[in-house]
């Protein structure tokens, strides 16, 4: 985690010395990243709510943010996971791990009551505010990894 945030470049640190000894293989490295982020999230929505907010939905917006900033070069290396995933394994994971972090972020809003299709679609709007309100502030436009991701889910329900 130290070498991504400290890189903050979007790209998993697979040669770093004595990580095979953690880490098996891609899979498993990118379900770390995966769950570090998540945890991070989580932490980050909880921390939003402490002072019972009035807009709940600002405050996951907010929270979002937040993780994000923090974790910056997770999230660049989790939006280059969704865009190009090394395994089917790492696909599945980060495609999973999206769903629960929208479902959550929509609960959290108190926009949602479950882990559904609908929830879903909630958390994932809020969190494509809270990448508009940071590409606002920076002036810059980038690639939203999960645009390209929840795509890939409609697809594949489609299908």
């Amino acid at each position: 985690m130290e070498e991504i945030l400290t890189r903050n470049d979007g790209r998993m640190p697979t040669a770093i010395e004595g990580i095979n000894i953690h880490f098996s293989t891609i899979d498993d490295l990118a379900n770390a990243v995966l769950l570090r982020w998540h945890t991070r999230l989580v932490a980050s929505l909880e921390r939003g709510l402490v002072d019972d907010p009035e807009d709940r939905e600002e405050a996951v917006i907010e929270a979002w943010r937040h993780a994000a900033q923090i974790y910056s070069g997770v999230r660049k290396v989790i939006d280059e996971l969704a865009n190009n995933p090394p395994t089917d394994v790492v696909h599945h994971a980060v495609v999973a791990t999206a769903r629960n972090d929208w479902a959550i972020m929509a609960i959290t809003a108190g926009l949602a009551s479950g882990v559904d299709g609908a929830g879903v679609r909630v958390g994932h709007r809020l969190e494509l505010e809270a990448r508009r309100r940071d590409l606002a502030r920076e002036g810059t436009v980038s690639r939203l990894g999960v645009r390209t991701l929840f795509g890939k889910l409609r697809a594949k329900r489609a299908g």
